[in-house]
Protein backbone atom coordinates (compact mmCIF):
# COMPACT_ATOMS: atom_id res chain seq x y z
CA UNK A 1 0.00 0.00 0.00
CA UNK A 2 1.34 3.05 -1.13
CA UNK A 3 0.98 6.54 1.61
CA UNK A 4 -0.26 9.62 -0.01
CA UNK A 5 1.71 12.84 0.67
CA UNK A 6 -0.15 15.92 0.71
CA UNK A 7 0.30 18.19 -2.10
CA UNK A 8 1.69 21.70 -2.16
CA UNK A 9 -1.36 24.15 -2.95
CA UNK A 10 -0.22 26.79 -5.57
CA UNK A 11 -2.48 29.41 -6.89
CA UNK A 12 -2.65 30.95 -10.07
CA UNK A 13 -4.67 33.70 -12.21
CA UNK A 14 -6.04 32.75 -15.23
CA UNK A 15 -7.15 34.28 -18.28
CA UNK A 16 -11.24 34.21 -18.39
CA UNK A 17 -10.85 32.59 -21.76
CA UNK A 18 -8.50 29.77 -20.60
CA UNK A 19 -10.67 28.76 -17.70
CA UNK A 20 -13.59 28.19 -19.77
CA UNK A 21 -11.26 26.03 -22.19
CA UNK A 22 -10.65 24.29 -18.93
CA UNK A 23 -13.56 24.30 -17.68
CA UNK A 24 -15.05 22.94 -20.79
CA UNK A 25 -12.52 19.68 -20.68
CA UNK A 26 -13.96 19.03 -17.25
CA UNK A 27 -17.65 19.31 -18.03
CA UNK A 28 -16.40 16.55 -20.79
CA UNK A 29 -15.17 14.24 -19.06
CA UNK A 30 -11.69 14.46 -19.80
CA UNK A 31 -10.23 15.79 -16.34
CA UNK A 32 -11.84 15.41 -13.31
CA UNK A 33 -11.53 19.38 -12.16
CA UNK A 34 -9.49 21.71 -13.10
CA UNK A 35 -6.78 20.49 -10.59
CA UNK A 36 -6.04 17.71 -13.16
CA UNK A 37 -5.72 19.55 -15.39
CA UNK A 38 -3.10 21.70 -14.93
CA UNK A 39 -1.44 18.87 -13.09
CA UNK A 40 -1.56 16.95 -16.27
CA UNK A 41 -0.87 20.34 -18.37
CA UNK A 42 2.56 20.47 -16.53
CA UNK A 43 3.50 17.10 -16.73
CA UNK A 44 3.16 17.52 -20.68
CA UNK A 45 5.36 20.70 -20.45
CA UNK A 46 7.92 19.36 -17.97
CA UNK A 47 8.39 16.28 -20.32
CA UNK A 48 8.56 17.84 -23.48
CA UNK A 49 10.90 20.55 -22.46
CA UNK A 50 13.40 17.80 -21.25
CA UNK A 51 13.95 16.76 -24.83
CA UNK A 52 14.75 20.24 -25.93
CA UNK A 53 16.81 21.23 -23.09
CA UNK A 54 20.87 21.03 -22.80
CA UNK A 55 22.72 18.78 -20.58
CA UNK A 56 23.56 21.44 -18.25
CA UNK A 57 19.92 22.81 -17.71
CA UNK A 58 18.40 19.65 -16.55
CA UNK A 59 19.42 19.70 -13.14
CA UNK A 60 16.30 21.69 -12.80
CA UNK A 61 13.58 18.85 -13.68
CA UNK A 62 16.15 16.63 -12.05
CA UNK A 63 15.06 18.19 -8.78
CA UNK A 64 11.24 17.60 -9.36
CA UNK A 65 11.19 14.40 -11.39
CA UNK A 66 10.89 12.07 -8.04
CA UNK A 67 7.69 14.09 -7.22
CA UNK A 68 6.35 13.83 -9.90
CA UNK A 69 6.44 10.31 -10.51
CA UNK A 70 5.21 9.86 -6.88
CA UNK A 71 2.14 12.13 -7.88
CA UNK A 72 1.49 10.26 -11.14
CA UNK A 73 1.86 6.76 -9.44
CA UNK A 74 -0.32 8.18 -6.39
CA UNK A 75 -3.77 7.02 -5.83
CA UNK A 76 -5.13 10.06 -6.30
CA UNK A 77 -4.53 9.91 -10.22
CA UNK A 78 -5.26 6.28 -10.58
CA UNK A 79 -8.14 7.73 -12.67
CA UNK A 80 -6.18 8.15 -15.59
CA UNK A 81 -4.70 4.86 -16.07
CA UNK A 82 -7.24 3.44 -18.03
CA UNK A 83 -7.58 6.71 -19.91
Amino acid sequence: MRLLTAGVKVSVRLPPKLASEIDRLVEEGLFSNRSDFIKEAIRYYLRNVKESMEEDEKWVLAAVENVLREDWESEEDSFWDDY
